[in-house]
């Protein structure tokens, strides 16, 4: 049997190896040295005058929202078709998240749909960058500067990714912060972890306050100063703080995520050209790779009749190539049904027919034609 196709795999090297063994044997695991210099890199790839390391993009999104002062009885406008944390974070505040529909072909929340659910209750719209595709998130700001809003744009998949001639997360305005993911599968992957960009720096002091307990000063601050200051808590904050251990696994990406791109937009142009061919499949329009936008090409979706999608994913995994679904539309869990009183129609078709397949830097040609020729078979029956 071939061996599996894995879905999303991190690729490591020595220069991880490296600098994790370093920081063990350094004895300092906690927020350090490391993660400052992470902060100081990564605001530096991606044009940002501030970067905040913390825990998760979940933490991340929760703390942005509130750095800016959103809390019980507010509303937050998002989109139906995203991973349930981006909803969990509003709604842990006591916020309340309102649901808009997407656009068809884009697969995102647009300004016209947020501006069309603004009530006087709207404090915040949080905009995702879904499976890496660029938000056009200056139609974001004009909402967002005639409503007295902020935008807390949800780039969990989007690190590497270009919109308008701009990096994904960087400054543009100081109603904008930008929250990215670290998680292991993601375009630059850790054990754990998340980033908040912006422009704001007052609000940039009191995030990094916020991610831990609300304190005036961290442990390595404490640690390199010789005198005493009592350390205290000016604000209700969370535990969401990163660490030089996973900072040490990410930092060494910093260098190699164009590459890693390149080779995303590599195998991702191999798939439009043998998949293309096969009736019962739908590719998703992208922007072709340039300084004025790039996808950053987190995941590779292609849509496929919703009666046989399910039935697709199953046979594709028991062969052995690690297909996914992203997502059900959020109003389709559980706990969060009573969120979609009105239809969301573009969401509740296209989120039945979205299939995820592999992709990642670690893959080549070769893993690209087997999926493409079990796609193949499955549509000729």
């Amino acid at each position: 049997m071939s061996d599996p196709i894995i879905f999303g795999q991190p690729q490591f090297d020595d220069d991880e190896v490296a600098l994790v063994t370093a920081t063990l044997r350094s004895r300092w695991i906690g927020q350090g040295p490391l993660v400052a210099e992470f902060e100081r890199r990564l605001a530096e790839t991606v044009w940002a005058d501030h970067a905040i390391a913390v825990s998760s993009c979940t933490a991340a999104i929760e703390l942005s929202l509130l750095a800016c002062g959103i809390g019980p009885g507010d509303e937050v406008i998002t989109t139906p078709l995203t991973f349930v944390a981006t909803v969990s974070a509003i709604e842990t505040l006591g916020a309340h998240a309102v649901l808009a529909d997407i656009d068809p072909d884009t697969l995102l929340l647009t300004p016209e749909a947020a501006a069309a659910a603004i009530t006087p209750r709207t404090k915040a719209v949080v905009p995702v960058s879904f499976a890496g595709r660029p938000l056009a998130i200056d139609g974001f700001l004009e909402l967002a500067e005639a409503n007295d809003l902020v935008i807390v744009e949800d780039a969990a998949h989007a690190i590497g990714g270009v919109a308008d001639g701009l990096p994904i997360g960087a400054t543009r305005h100081p109603r904008l912060l930008t929250c990215f993911s670290f998680y292991p599968n993601k375009n630059l992957a850790s054990a754990e972890g998340g980033a908040i960009t912006l422009a704001d720096a007052e609000r940039a002091d009191a995030l990094r306050s916020l991610r831990l307990h609300g304190l005036n000063a961290d442990a390595w601050l404490r640690y390199r100063e010789r005198s005493y200051h009592a350390t205290l808590a000016g604000h209700l904050g969370r535990k969401a703080n990163w660490t030089d251990l996973q900072a040490a696994v990410a930092l060494p990406q910093l260098d190699k995520l164009d590459g890693f791109l390149a080779t995303r937009e590599h195998l991702a142009a191999a798939y439009d050209d043998q998949l293309g061919r096969i009736g019962d499949v739908r590719l998703i329009p992208r922007p072709c790779p340039g300084l004025r936008e790039r996808h950053a090409l987190h995941l590779y979706q292609v849509r496929v009749p919703a009666t046989h999608r399910d039935p697709l994913v199953q046979r594709l995994r028991e062969g052995g190539i690690g297909a996914a679904v992203h997502y059900p539309p959020i109003h389709r869990h559980p706990i969060y049904e009573h969120l979609a009183p009105s239809p969301l129609p573009v969401v509740e078709e296209v989120a039945a027919e979205l299939v995820s397949l592999p992709l990642h830097p670690g893959m080549g040609p070769r893993e690209v034609e087997r999926v493409a020729h079990e796609l193949q078979r499955w549509s000729d029956g």
